[in-house]
């Protein structure tokens, strides 16, 4: 379950934040994930919760934005929505595609009330 390891790190990367940017009490941790990034969002969650117990994190939410796969031909440049990694263009039956989005994992901002900090 690397998830847990993933939770630590968003919970370390939160408190190194909101030390620097002299924040008290963090409330919500926006979080956007691709959906193609080999996580599951509900391990994430249930991970945070046990990498932040205890801790001045305890009560934060982690707010999960799945981001859509996007993929691009390389022959004919058409984008669509892949099946995965290894990909078939719809348009002209070629293997050579990219996944443009869809891979990420990125804190995007921390909340503290109803402010971002981003």
């Amino acid at each position: 379950m690397h998830e847990l390891g993933i939770a630590m790190r968003i919970a370390d990367i939160t408190s190194k934040v909101a030390k620097r940017e002299g924040v008290r009490k963090v409330t919500g941790i926006n979080v956007d994930i691709g959906e193609l990034a080999g996580i599951v969002p509900d391990l994430l969650e249930f991970s945070f919760k046990m990498a932040t117990k205890n801790t001045s994190l305890e009560k934060t939410r982690l707010n999960i934005n799945i981001i859509p796969a996007t993929a691009m031909c390389l022959s004919c440049e058409k984008q669509f929505a892949p099946d995965g990694f290894l990909t078939v263009c719809p348009v002209c039956g070629t293997f050579e595609c990219n996944i443009t989005k869809g891979k990420e994992l990125n804190v995007q901002s921390i909340m503290s009330g109803d402010e971002p900090i981003e």
